[in-house]
């Protein structure tokens, strides 16, 4: 079973009717948002590269939703032909998004990604199109969507990487400074489209227990290490901790809140 055990709808149901667009939603931390998003009635747009658990992730949704609630679309999100394509048939099949979470990322460290003096330049440009090129694609066709009722709230999924620096277990500079760009966008956004009802906000997470994270939670060393990094125990984040953070940004009870940089890491930005 790739998702937590469904509970039911939440009492409150903070999502009912809403349109949620989610790329990396086969992700670790997509898959859980979405989940978290059908519990409170979203109907939910599913979009990652990855086929196989794409499908396994949406036939576990759609047992928990009416038809047609769960719609999906492999695609790469740095792609520019596939995103428009996928975006334009979401539109003629929901009219429209209320929200969008860009949850996708990766680590470059297998194409070379390290420290700047060594990191190579296939690293760099991977890195850079995968965490921010599709970043800035999918951010910009959900805009072009909201614009149109004026109404809208967008969250990207960063790091706490692209608010600090850190040491030799973690130095992969192509990925800081993609997830910095990241953060940037975002607040540039939230300013920008203010005034067309549209709020555009950033989640960043520590070390988060996903299979991205495996080579660090795999190290004894490196767990040992984050129970300085992140002091709040336990030292590493569930997948919920993150999700939990993107349906407050996303929904009504933050609708006064837009350019927001939240860290969801135990401490480690607080010391």
């Amino acid at each position: 079973m790739l998702l937590p055990k469904y509970k039911g709808v939440g009492y409150m149901s903070a999502f009912a009717g809403k349109r949620v667009s989610i790329v990396g939603g086969a992700g670790g931390i997509g898959s859980t948002a979405a989940l978290r998003f059908v519990q409170e009635g979203a109907a939910v747009f599913l979009l990652d590269r990855d086929i196989d658990r794409l499908q396994a992730v949406a036939q576990e949704l759609s047992s928990l939703t009416p038809d047609g609630a769960i719609l999906t679309r492999v695609a790469d999100a740095a792609d520019r032909r596939q995103m428009e394509s996928a975006f334009a048939w979401l539109e003629e099949q929901w009219g429209g998004m209320d929200v969008h979470v860009h949850a996708a990322g990766m680590s470059g460290r297998r194409w070379g990604d390290g420290p700047i003096d060594a990191c190579t330049q296939e690293g760099w440009d991977v890195v850079m199109r995968n965490n921010l090129d599709a970043v800035y694609l999918s951010n910009q066709l959900a805009i072009r969507i909201m614009r149109k009722p004026g109404s809208g709230s967008i969250v990207n999924v960063s790091s706490v990487l692209g608010l600090v620096g850190t040491w030799e277990h973690f130095v992969t500079h192509a990925y800081a400074a993609s997830r910095g760009a990241v953060i940037a966008l975002t607040r540039a956004m939230a300013v920008y489209y203010a005034r067309q009802g549209i709020r555009v906000n950033c989640i960043c997470p520590g070390l988060v227990d996903t299979p991205m994270s495996q080579r660090a939670m795999s190290s004894a060393e490196i767990r040992e290490a984050f129970t300085y990094l992140q002091p709040l125990a336990p030292s590493v984040a569930s997948p919920d901790d993150v999700a939990e953070a993107i349906l407050f940004l996303a929904g009504d009870a933050a609708r006064f809140v837009t350019g927001v940089i939240l860290p969801v890491d135990g401490g480690w930005t607080a010391q």
